[in-house]
């Protein structure tokens, strides 16, 4: 009954909420137009992808098993991502990976957090000795059917048990990689100092990390205490836990005993922030409402293209030219640090 009764009062809300976020649209293209006008003169350019980065693994058979933060068809997360209607590509870490495999006959490397396994797979086809680790075995059953295993030397070795398990005399890592991995543990600290054990000397840690100071983090950092005071419990390794700056980051990777050799940032600020601003009203308030709806009337509702209607490509990719341009000032504001550590 109360479903009945109190869903027009939602309906009515989500018709408010969605006005207010065309308005509030319209108001910020009109302020950014002429900043839009001048990056589509004298923007720079950015720089091609490797070729090795749009490897679209084969799909597997569809499955019951539900499939959490699939980036299977996504550019593996060494090289770039794409994200807010962005391709981003950065080189941070292509350049050691080369010297890795330059100076190392069988370069092993651990993913911890392994998920899709796009980077194991990535890693395995530059000649990477891979274990890759999550700890649901049949989703990472799945995802592993996913791939040509043939194409590579060795294909990765998944293991799916806590990473304490993982016996340092049969694991020394020239290479360990945790892409949007720590952000969700509860003690990230002990899992960083376990990573650092299971390197070898001189060995890499390449770890991409949010950064707390952004809208979306700001949001997740509220819903994730709200939860807690409720005492409402949530999937594991699904929200973010942490929230830290960029210099809290590096402190936490230094007290793990590891030396920053490089530390950049991505997804600029207008773009991530702008995409936060009208986004997160529409998700909390609006789609959920239509989706309902939609459900009610028997008719489809894209949940996803109805929010990215608001970030188009076309906006969305100016703006970070934008971003770009600033990006020495704007920096700190940036959406994800990615970092270099070595032990």
């Amino acid at each position: 009954m109360k479903r009945f009764v109190f869903f027009p009062l939602r309906l009515i809300w989500a018709f408010v909420v969605l006005v207010v976020v065309c308005v509030t649209w319209l108001v910020l293209f009109l302020v950014f137009l002429p900043f839009l006008l001048i990056t589509a003169l004298v923007g720079p350019k950015r720089n091609p992808s490797r070729e090795s980065e749009t490897v679209t693994p084969r799909q597997a058979a569809d499955s019951e098993v539900p499939l959490i933060f699939d980036r299977r068809n996504d550019v593996s997360k060494l090289f770039g991502c794409n994200t807010r209607n962005v391709p981003y590509r950065w080189n941070l870490f292509s350049s050691r990976l080369d010297q890795i495999r330059k100076d190392v006959s069988t370069p092993h490397a651990l993913d911890f957090g392994a998920g899709s396994l796009r980077d194991s797979y990535e890693l395995a086809r530059l000649g990477f000795c891979v274990t890759s680790v999550d700890l649901d075995p049949q989703v990472m059953q799945q995802y592993y059917c996913s791939y040509d295993w043939n194409a590579v030397r060795w294909p990765p070795t998944v293991f799916t048990q806590p990473l304490e398990k993982l016996q340092d005399e049969q694991s020394r890592f020239h290479l360990a990689i945790a892409f949007d991995v720590i952000e969700h543990l509860e003690d990230p600290s002990r899992y960083c100092r376990r990573i650092h054990s299971l390197l070898t000397d001189g060995g890499l840690f390449f770890s991409i990390v949010p950064n707390r100071r952004s809208l979306f983090e700001r949001y997740f950092k509220r819903s994730i205490a709200k939860s807690r005071a409720k005492g409402i419990s949530w999937t594991p390794g699904v929200p973010h836990l942490q929230f830290n700056t960029p210099a809290e980051w590096e402190e936490l990777f230094a007290q793990s005993g590891f030396r920053i050799l490089e530390h950049d940032m991505t997804i600029g600020f207008f773009v991530n922030d702008w995409t936060a601003l009208v986004g997160l009203p529409l998700r909390v308030y609006v789609t959920p409402v239509l989706a309902r709806l939609a459900a009610l009337r028997r008719v489809k509702f894209n949940q996803v293209a109805f929010e990215e209607a608001f970030s188009p490509p076309w906006l969305m990719k100016r703006i970070d030219v934008l971003d770009q341009m600033f990006k020495k000032q704007l920096a700190p504001r940036f959406g994800w640090n990615l970092i270099v550590a070595m032990k």
